[in-house]
């Protein structure tokens, strides 16, 4: 993920890596885990709570944020986003007294993990009946 964070003086630019689960049946959730690099040598991780239908969702959760000069601070994060393969998102961080505002774009790469096709076109070699 690429982001453009502004709310805090001068905008500065961050770099991404995000692993997300997804459980599809029924009613779509997920959670995911990231660390963000920021040019202010900060560094933030991350985990929200998200939901989304079709293309579309939001996702909410804690962010703790290291160095910049101002020490460590935990705070809320909160996210909107769009995407299919390619993606954009708005996202807000609250912590103390501060409200911070990122503008993104993105690339992922899905993996399933259940209901992948065995490789068997319907025929079964090890049923002999």
């Amino acid at each position: 993920m690429l982001h453009v964070n502004f709310g805090r003086g001068k905008p500065t630019v961050s770099f991404a890596i995000e692993v997300a689960y997804w459980n599809v049946s029924k009613f779509p959730h997920s959670v995911d885990f990231g660390i963000e690099f920021d040019r202010r040598k900060t560094t933030r991780f991350y985990s929200e709570l998200q939901t989304g239908i079709g293309v579309t969702g939001v996702s909410a959760g804690p962010v703790l944020q290291v160095g910049g000069g101002d020490g460590a601070k935990l705070g809320l994060q909160g996210t909107g986003w769009i995407n299919y393969y390619i993606g954009l998102d708005y996202r807000m961080r609250f912590f103390r007294g501060q409200k911070h505002h990122s503008a993104g774009f993105y690339v992922k790469l899905p993996v399933a993990t259940t209901g992948l096709d065995n490789g068997h076109s319907g025929d079964s070699f090890d049923d002999w009946d």
